[in-house]
């Protein structure tokens, strides 16, 4: 019996350290894999999400008819993407109340997209005639952003970036519920939204390569 307890002695002994072993240093790199991981995961539906929407928005005007649910899915996108855009970046440069507003802006094309009651319809009308402003409003103000952060240092730059996409990101899910009436605004809306989705792609490349030299 004694000599039993002496052969298991050592077993025990060495699944005790291994138990250590796995619940010391290897556990910490385990959890810190998983949590590098999950960000990784989600800056990558980020950068998909950015580009998605900037791709509708520069092909568009080259498609004869857009499916309703192509629409919703870019709306969906903005609004996914914007959100992310929040949640991954260490700062904002709004106020937090600004930053509500952002988010309740780009809850409102979604809506619009999935409006069909009668009473809901005549309401979306209003807000396609609105449309053409929110672009333009989301193309000055993030233009300040990136401007900021182009022209400016390196250290705010992520916080400034992360602000002009998202601003962008309301800009250009706006511009899928437009509908310009003549040829003039057609063509104004036009290259405003090029110009804010070129800013987006653009301002997309700089985040990922912050993001990777970080």
């Amino acid at each position: 019996m004694h000599l039993r307890h002496r052969g298991r002695a050592p077993g025990r002994g060495r699944t005790g350290m291994t138990a250590a072993q796995a619940a010391g240093g290897p556990h910490d790199h385990l959890v810190t894999f998983s949590v590098t991981t999950g960000s990784l995961w989600l800056r990558v539906l980020l950068v998909a999400g950015l580009l998605l929407v900037a791709a509708f928005a520069l092909l568009r005007p080259f498609l004869t008819e857009q499916p309703r649910l192509a629409v919703e899915l870019v709306t969906w996108a903005a609004a996914g993407a914007g959100l992310l855009g929040l949640l991954l970046t260490e700062g904002i440069d709004l106020p937090q109340q600004v930053a509500l507003l952002l988010l309740i802006a780009l809850a409102v094309p979604v809506t619009v997209t999935r409006a069909r009651q009668p009473r809901l319809l005549a309401v979306t009308r209003h807000v396609r005639g609105v449309a053409p402003w929110v672009l333009a409003l989301a193309l000055v103000a993030s233009g300040v952003e990136f401007g900021r952060a182009w022209l400016g240092g390196t250290d705010a730059a992520p916080v400034l970036l992360h602000t002009g996409l998202v601003i962008a990101l309301v800009g250009l899910s706006w511009f899928t519920i437009c509908r310009p009436r003549t040829r003039l605004a057609t063509i104004s809306v036009q290259t405003l939204v090029w110009v804010l989705a070129t800013a987006v792609v653009a301002g997309t490349a700089h985040v990922a390569v912050l993001s990777s030299a970080g």
